[in-house]
């Protein structure tokens, strides 16, 4: 991570960068950057609650956002999204400080495990949706479950090719979260929606 010493500009990237994306600063006011370390136990509390909280808000206006299109009102979808990035940026703030941000290489471990924890968490969740008559709350929650396990090869071959200069583009099913690479397919393998429900992200 990077900071920028005449606006405070924080870059989180592996090379030093040439100027600062912010104010344009030259590399020599670019110096690398460690968050401090945290010290009492009511602040550490309050990061994790903060990062909860904030990525939760970012997730919601996301939804909001994605009604607001639904519902004809353009506008106010973007202001959803751009509240939603904000949210994103407070969140990153608050992880950063509890030390969950480290080089890419560890990143990709991380989001492996952590995929791998969320796949086998939902068992539970379709067991207990079934069992109280939730049929569709199951069905989504079978989903995501197949979804997590597709994020976890995802990540597992990510870190096979690190070091691979070549670009990969991935496409989302809008229904159940599937990531497809390279391109969308006919029908979600997962839930079976048609191509046009698959967005590109860049």
């Amino acid at each position: 991570m990077w900071m920028c010493t005449n606006c405070r500009h924080l870059e989180v990237t592996e090379e030093k960068p040439e100027k600062c994306a912010i104010c344009g600063a030259g590399a020599d006011k670019i110096v690398e950057y460690e968050a401090p370390k945290v010290k009492g136990n009511n602040t550490l509390k309050h990061l994790k609650e903060g990062f909860a909280a904030e990525s939760k808000a970012q997730a919601r206006d996301l939804a909001f956002a994605i009604k607001a299109d639904q519902d004809g009102y353009p506008q106010l979808a973007g202001l959803f999204r751009a509240v939603a990035e904000s949210e994103g940026v407070h969140a990153f703030h608050h992880l950063r400080f509890l030390g969950a941000v480290a080089d890419t290489q560890e990143n990709l471990k991380a989001a492996f495990e952590s995929e791998n924890f969320a796949r086998d968490a939902y068992l539970d969740f379709i067991k207990d949706a079934n069992e109280e008559g939730n049929a569709a709350v199951a069905t989504i929650f079978s989903y995501h479950r197949d979804v997590e396990r597709e994020h976890s090869k995802l990540y597992e071959k990510a870190l096979d090719r690190i070091l691979d200069p070549e670009g990969v583009e991935y496409y989302v099913c809008q229904v159940c979260g599937y990531v497809s690479i390279g391109s969308a397919p006919d029908n979600c393998p997962i839930c079976n929606a048609p191509k046009d429900m698959f967005r590109k992200v860049d």
